[in-house]
């Protein structure tokens, strides 16, 4: 049985008080490197601190669950790589949750994937290399963002829990398909496109419906167009998990000379229409 270093992380926000680390996730407030302050914001010379701290959760995820297979970091008025969602708002305040630059993650459910990220760390700039079995993403507020990847753990039994005795078993999307599950293909080095979709992270990253923010966010001259909008599979799509034996019909190959002839018209009546004489 994998460890609980080694699960997969199934759930990532911000937040702008250590002591507000929302239950079953784990605060990062250290590097990885050397013992120094992991704070994503920073402070000018004048005014209040502000303080900004990745969380992450890790456990063995449910059937429809998703699980972190990707983090890019992009700069704070640049859109996302296709797929993937930022985190724009602190989870215990609904603030602005980094400024500069911007932490963007990718979900999947373990069906679709192998493999998933298990942890995330900082290292201080001095460190020029990831980490032995990480993978380096960026640069955020003169640290640098890595992610180890591993197996995602096998769930068992849960198809079955999830159904009744009296209903057919429940059958993945790969196997209704027939079709092999996608092995990720981390770790992969992500260059974010110049104009793709910006959807709201809404805070905490474990797919739950975005929050609203707070008259107090810090964010200023930046608002995002599409803010509040739920971003969510749509319903219709979710009962292919159930569909059991699909009958893809046989598609018969047809040579020009088949197509010619099938679709052939000598357009007769056409041309005696047009040399019937007009009355005057």
């Amino acid at each position: 049985m994998a460890s609980a270093q080694d699960l997969p992380i199934t759930g990532v926000c911000i937040v702008s008080d250590p002591g507000r680390c929302p239950p079953n996730f784990i605060l990062i407030d250290k590097t990885f490197d050397r013992p120094e302050d992991a704070d994503l914001w920073r402070d000018g010379y004048f005014g209040r601190r502000v303080m900004r701290y990745l969380c992450v959760q890790r456990q063995i995820p449910l059937l429809n669950q998703d699980v972190l297979v990707d983090v890019a970091l992009i700069n704070e008025r640049d859109l996302p790589p296709a797929g993937f969602s930022v985190i724009d708002l602190t989870h215990d305040t609904r603030e602005k949750a980094t400024q500069k630059r911007s932490i963007c993650v990718r979900w999947m459910i373990p069906s679709m994937t192998k493999h998933a990220i298990t942890e995330l760390i900082f290292i201080t700039k001095t460190s020029r290399r990831a980490p032995a079995n990480y993978t380096l993403v960026g640069e955020i507020n003169n640290m640098s963002l890595c992610y180890k990847v591993g197996e995602v753990p096998k769930i068992p039994n849960a198809a079955k829990s999830l159904v009744s005795p009296t209903q057919p078993t429940v059958t993945t999307p790969t196997q209704a398909y027939n079709m092999a599950a996608l092995a990720s293909g981390l770790p992969y080095t992500i260059t974010p496109p110049a104009v793709p979709a910006r959807p709201l992270s809404g805070g905490l990253m474990t797919r739950t419906g975005p929050p609203e923010q707070s008259a107090n966010s810090l964010a200023t001259g930046h608002i995002n167009p599409i803010s509040g909008i739920v971003w969510k599979m749509n319903p219709k799509y979710k009962q292919l998990i159930e569909l059991q034996n699909i009958t893809i019909p046989e598609i018969k190959a047809k040579t020009m000379t088949d197509i010619d002839h099938q679709y052939d018209y000598n357009f007769s009546v056409e041309r005696s229409v047009s040399k019937t004489p007009r009355l005057s």
